[in-house]
C-alpha cells in the first residue's frame, strides 16, 4: 500500500515537473516571440566603437535631415554582396524619409545599368530628379560627397594667381592640391584667376580665394576685389606674416580688419602633446559663428601666423572672432622671415593674448540675402596647405570658410570619417586552436557537463 502511494506521489511530481517544464518553454517562447517583434519595430542600432566609425558623420546627419526632395541610391552589385551595402546605407534610409536605396543586380537589370552607365560591380549612383551623381568610393565620405553633387550642383571657386600665391596643383608641403581635391568632392570647380590678364573677376565666381600672396595687389585689382565684396561677393584671404600687404592691408581696415606685423608665439603647453612648436598656435578656443560652431571640441592648427586686431567696419560693427590663441601666447611685433632667432618670451611692444587669427564679416546688403558681400580673413595659409589639412579640425574649419562664403550653410558640420580597419590577425598555430576548439573542444565540454548532471541524479 505504501508502494503504491509512493508511485503516485512520484506520478503527480513528474506531471507537475513536466507542467512548469511546458510553462517555462511557454514563456520562453513568448519572450523570443515579443523580443523579435519590438525589434522589429524599432530598429536601433549602437556604434560602440571608439571612433563611432559606424555611425553617420554629423554632416551627412545634417545634410539628410535638411532634404526637402526626394534622392534614390541605387547600390550596382552581385546579389550575393548586397549585404556589405546594407549597413551604411541603411542609415543614410533611415536618416531621412525622403531617402530610398535600392539593391540592383546588374546581370538581372542590365537595362539600369546602362542607363546610368555602370561598368563594374560594387558601384553607388545617387539620384535625385535629372540629377545623378556616381559615388567616387563606397564609404561615408563617397556617398555623401555624391549626394552633395546631386543636390547642389557644381559652383565655382577661383584662387588668385600672379603674386606668389599658393597653386593649386603643388603637390609639395606647401602646395594646395589636396585643399583642391577636396572642394572637388563637394562640388567645387576649382579655377586661378589672374586679374593682371583681366581686371575682372568672372560672373560665376562663388567664392575667390587669395591665399598666401608674396607681393601686394597694383591699385586697379584693389578696387575691383573691392566693389567684388561690395556687390555681393565672397571673398576668403589667407594672409601670412612677414609679407607687406599695403594696399590690401588698407582695404581690410575698410572693414575692421587689421593685419599686425607680428608671428604669434603660443607657449601653452598642452599644445606639446601634438607634437607642436610654439609658431604652430593650437587652437581650442573659437567664436560663435556658424563656420566654427561644429569645432568646439576640436583642434585647430595655425602654422606661423600672425594676428589681427578687430576693429569696426563702415555698418560700425565689428567682424566676429573665429579663431583665438590661448592665455599664453603673445605676437612678436616686426616679425620678418629673415629674422634669426624668435623670442620665447614677450618684449616691450609685443601683444599678449589670447590672440584672433581668423576674422569673418559681413559686407553691405542684408542678412542671408545675397547682396551681403562676405569674408573670411586668416593670419596663415598653412592651415590649408597639404603638410596641414589633414590635421584634427584643419579640413573642416577650411571647408566650413568656404561654405559659409558661399552661402551653402547646410554643409558646415564635421566630416565622415575615414574608417580604420580593426581586423583580428591570427597566426596559422592559432587558427587550428580556434578549429580545433570550435569543433571538438566545444562539443566535448558539452557531453562532459551532460554526464555530469547524469550520473549526479543517477546517485
Amino acid at each position: 500500500m505504501a508502494g503504491k502511494e509512493r508511485a503516485k506521489g512520484g506520478g503527480s511530481q513528474r506531471v507537475l515537473q513536466g507542467a512548469n517544464l511546458a510553462l517555462y518553454t511557454l514563456i520562453g517562447i513568448a519572450i523570443i516571440v515579443l523580443v523579435n517583434w519590438f525589434v522589429n519595430n524599432h530598429d536601433k542600432s549602437w556604434d560602440l566603437t571608439p571612433n563611432k566609425e559606424y555611425s553617420l558623420s554629423p554632416q551627412t546627419s545634417k545634410i539628410l535631415k535638411g532634404l526637402k526632395q526626394d534622392v534614390a541610391i541605387y547600390a550596382f552589385d552581385r546579389k550575393d554582396a548586397f549585404s556589405k551595402r546594407r549597413d551604411l546605407l541603411g542609415e543614410y534610409e533611415s536618416g531621412s524619409n525622403h531617402v530610398a536605396v535600392h539593391y540592383v543586380d546588374p546581370d538581372r537589370d542590365p537595362a539600369l545599368a546602362k542607363q546610368y552607365g555602370i561598368q563594374s560591380y560594387g558601384t553607388i549612383e545617387v539620384v535625385s530628379g535629372a540629377r545623378h551623381f556616381q559615388a567616387q568610393n563606397t564609404d561615408e565620405e563617397g556617398v555623401t560627397n555624391a549626394l552633395i553633387r546631386v543636390l547642389m550642383g557644381e559652383k565655382t571657386i577661383y584662387f588668385m594667381d600672379g603674386h606668389g600665391e599658393r597653386s593649386i596643383d603643388d603637390t609639395g608641403r606647401d602646395g594646395f592640391q589636396n585643399l583642391k581635391n577636396e572642394l572637388g568632392n563637394e562640388s567645387y570647380e576649382v579655377k586661378t584667376l589672374m586679374l593682371l590678364q583681366k581686371n575682372e573677376i568672372p560672373a560665376n565666381c562663388e567664392v575667390l580665394v587669395i591665399a598666401g600672396p608674396k607681393h601686394d595687389y597694383l591699385a586697379p585689382e584693389i578696387d575691383t576685389i573691392s566693389k567684388y565684396i561690395e556687390g555681393g561677393g565672397r571673398v576668403l584671404f589667407m594672409l601670412d606674416p612677414g609679407v607687406k600687404l599695403p594696399n590690401l592691408s588698407k582695404m581690410l581696415n575698410g572693414w575692421g580688419v587689421t593685419l599686425r606685423d607680428d608671428l604669434v608665439v603660443d607657449l601653452n603647453p598642452v599644445a606639446r602633446l601634438f607634437g607642436t612648436t610654439p609658431v604652430m598656435p593650437l587652437i581650442i578656443k573659437y567664436g560663435s559663428n556658424t563656420i566654427v560652431e561644429p569645432l568646439q571640441r576640436t583642434a585647430t592648427l595655425f602654422p606661423l601666423s600672425r594676428s589681427i586686431e578687430i576693429g569696426k567696419d563702415a555698418k560700425g560693427t565689428p567682424p566676429e572672432m573665429l579663431c583665438q590663441t590661448s592665455d599664453d601666447s603673445f605676437g612678436v611685433a616686426g616679425f620678418n622671415p629673415s629674422m634669426q632667432q624668435i623670442s620665447s618670451r614677450p618684449r616691450p611692444g609685443d601683444v599678449k593674448g589670447p590672440l584672433t587669427v581668423a576674422v569673418a564679416d559681413t559686407i553691405g546688403g542684408q542678412d542671408g540675402k545675397k547682396s551681403e558681400g562676405r569674408l573670411v580673413v586668416t593670419g596663415t595659409s598653412l592651415l590649408g596647405a597639404n603638410a596641414y589639412l589633414g590635421f584634427q579640425g584643419n579640413k573642416d574649419l577650411v571647408m566650413n570658410m568656404v561654405n559659409w562664403l558661399s552661402a551653402e550653410e547646410s554643409l558646415i558640420s564635421i566630416r565622415p570619417k575615414t574608417q580604420d580597419q580593426q581586423a583580428l590577425n591570427m597566426t596559422q598555430r592559432q587558427m587550428g586552436q580556434l578549429l580545433y576548439l570550435g569543433v571538438f573542444g566545444l562539443p566535448l565540454i558539452i557531453i562532459l557537463a551532460g554526464a555530469g548532471v547524469w550520473w549526479r541524479r543517477r546517485r
